[in-house]
């Protein structure tokens, strides 16, 4: 499903405080480094432009090939701070409506996101989030340029979860949503992996 100049944002400046001192996005997790999977997801889209926000001095390049860099010179100011950054670089492009995806959620699928961007095509809602199997709303989001002031105006690290409200919502799965938080996180994800590995065919 392709939306006419859309943009797909990555934010990858978190401070990461719970996973300790080492850099959560380039922690292995199957031979690549952790922001490689939702990358690589991001660019399944089809879009006129692919944002990448990021904090000052960290070079993610050569694992987000084909991304733009945002420069989050405030990652302290919180998810809210990311999300604003994004959205004024997607208003500058005149952007029609952004896809917003986290760096830390490796399993996100290209088939989900474009769940994501039907959705919207159909209903022309205010939003659309993903939700968990517990109900909650979380990115991936899709949000029309319409909300990009809202979303510039944002405080903290609630992110965009207040946009919610009447916003569609596209299910998935909770190993599809999974975000990793903690080494016991990334731990998880690992033997999710090594698990799938193990039944793929010879």
């Amino acid at each position: 499903m392709a939306l006419p100049c859309l943009a797909v944002a990555l934010l990858a400046a978190g401070r990461s405080t719970r996973f300790g001192t080492a850099d959560k996005l380039a922690a292995d997790l199957g031979g690549r480094a952790l922001i490689v999977w939702a990358a690589k997801a991001g660019r399944t889209v089809e879009a006129a432009h692919h944002l990448l926000v990021a904090p000052a001095g960290v070079d993610w390049g050569s694992h987000a090939p084909g991304y733009r860099l945002v420069v989050n010179y405030r990652p302290e100011a919180g998810m809210a701070h990311s999300l604003g950054l994004a959205a004024r670089a997607a208003q500058d492009v005149g952007a029609s409506a952004m896809l917003v995806l986290l760096a830390d959620m490796p399993f996100v699928t290209g088939k989900h996101l474009d769940a994501v961007l039907g959705r919207f095509a159909t209903d022309r809602a205010s939003a659309v989030f993903s939700c968990s199997p517990d109900g909650v709303a979380q990115p991936p989001a899709l949000f029309p340029a319409r909300a990009f002031g809202d979303l510039q105006a944002l405080k903290g690290d609630r992110g965009a979860r207040g946009l919610a409200t009447g916003a569609a919502l596209v299910s998935a799965d909770a190993r599809l949503l999974l975000d990793i938080d903690t080494p016991d996180d990334l731990a998880r994800a690992r033997a999710m992996v090594a698990n799938t590995e193990s039944k793929a065919p010879d």
